[in-house]
């Protein structure tokens, strides 16, 4: 599905893949960016992204999805094979907990 990222706090870098033609399981790179504050990226229906973030704090960013994100059926790639594997949705769930969680506990921490 598409969709638009926008970053609000810290810097989150973004590596864009594609399929390989003739290797319907596989992807290869095929661009990069950073965003920083303010910057915003629109993602087509056909683009892979993995997303690091490469700083020692917390970043935040607003990923606007074109569909029912945990409903939908999603893939993900070994990140040394680069071979597709189904997504598991309570995992993806359990990652944006605890995504979640650290950033409360961040804020907790901030305010003493």
């Amino acid at each position: 599905m598409w969709a638009v990222i926008g970053v609000y706090a810290g810097r989150e870098d973004n590596v864009f893949w594609r399929r390989i033609a003739g290797e319907p399981n596989r992807i290869e790179a095929a661009g990069a960016r950073a965003l920083c504050v303010r910057d915003t990226v629109p993602l087509g229906t056909d683009i892979i992204h993995s997303v690091i973030n490469p700083i020692d704090r917390l970043s935040g960013a607003i990923h606007i999805y074109g569909g029912d994100f945990f409903a939908a059926e999603r893939s993900k790639w070994d990140s040394l094979t680069l071979e597709e594997g189904r997504s598991d949705r309570e995992e993806a769930r359990r990652n944006f907990e605890r995504a979640s969680a650290r950033y409360e506990a961040s804020l907790r921490e901030a305010v003493g």
